[in-house]
């Protein structure tokens, strides 16, 4: 399929960047444009090369030089692991638990996959790192509000990999604070382009891993939120954020797993016609492997509102189209 052949090209463009000299301060990840190697190129390797590993379909199927490639990234997020289990983005936060669990969305879906394929002896290299980012998710802070449910679906995803109660008793302590979503279906930091979407992927994780199904009511909540704040291309409005996407064009993309993930599980066939609007350019193929719901075809499209006068008081914004 032609998902495959285009994960199989982008896999390729990741192992001719990974730096592959043990010398180079940068072995097993890759530069992004300042020429800083950073935690999330390296887990970003790995959940590519198990993606490729496990599928009969890829070109990496069983590919054996590709397990050196996995370890060497292993190895690159294990060393630039601080004690306490944390890691650094690099360009603003430091020991930084939030951090740590954007990279382990990803580390523990390379985990995930290895385990649903059978390969445990992958599993087992990347296990030392999840577990010691997992107490480090499990006792440090956030920076925003989105850093709580990024941190909890983290914990989710290690927990059920390797359960362990404190895991629970972090997202719960979290989750006792309240879900920042206001009456009109908005996150507290209110970006539509990127934080919403964040949330939102994240509740559905949880709900997903922890099998706690009213987690996906604030999830329905803003995306029923957003079919108002589309234009007629699908692009967003952004005037009401929070956060560094105002004012900026953006489009729904970040949203496609939650998106996939209702549209199917309720049939809803508004979210399907928004999810139609970014395939196949959006699409992640571990996501797909990892939440075989999602591998379900999408319910008939139903286009979204496009003739109302819709006001939202607490954003201060109205919407006429």
């Amino acid at each position: 399929p032609a998902i495959i052949h285009e994960h199989d090209a982008a896999l390729q463009n990741l192992l001719d960047k990974q730096i592959t000299d043990p010398t180079h301060r940068g072995f097993g990840s890759y530069p992004d444009q300042w020429e800083l190697y950073h935690c999330g190129a390296a887990a970003n390797v790995l959940e590519q090369a198990v993606t490729g590993y496990v599928i009969p379909q890829s070109k990496f199927h069983q590919n054996k030089s590709l397990l050196q490639r996995m370890q060497w990234a292993v190895d690159f997020l294990v060393h630039n692991q601080s004690p306490d289990g944390s890691i650094d983005l690099l360009t603003t936060n430091f020991n930084s638990p939030p951090d740590t669990g954007f990279v382990v969305h990803h580390v523990a879906t390379a985990a995930k996959l290895a385990v649903m394929a059978g390969e445990d002896g992958i599993a087992t290299i990347i296990k030392p790192f999840l577990i010691k980012a997992g107490s480090s998710m499990a006792a440090g802070g956030v920076h925003t509000p989105n850093h709580r449910w990024v941190v909890s679906a983290a914990l989710a995803q290690i927990h059920e990999l390797y359960p362990d109660q404190s895991y629970l008793d972090r997202i719960d302590l979290w989750l006792s604070e309240g879900i920042d979503i206001d009456e009109e279906g908005q996150f507290q930091e209110r970006s539509t382009t990127i934080y919403n979407a964040v949330s939102v992927n994240a509740l559905v994780t949880m709900a997903a891993k922890l099998r706690r199904p009213q987690l996906l009511e604030p999830v329905r909540k803003n995306l029923d939120s957003m079919l108002y704040l589309l234009h007629p291309n699908f692009e967003v409005v952004t005037e009401i954020s929070r956060r560094q996407d105002i004012n900026t064009r953006g489009t729904m993309h970040r949203y496609w797993f939650a998106l996939r993930y209702m549209a199917i599980l309720d049939q809803n066939g508004q979210y399907a016609s928004i999810v139609e609007s970014m395939e196949p350019d959006r699409i992640s193929l571990p996501a797909l492997i990892e939440y075989p719901l999602i591998q379900k075809p999408l319910p008939k499209s139903v286009p979204p509102p496009d003739r109302y006068v819709k006001h939202f008081p607490l954003a201060e914004i109205t919407h006429i189209r």
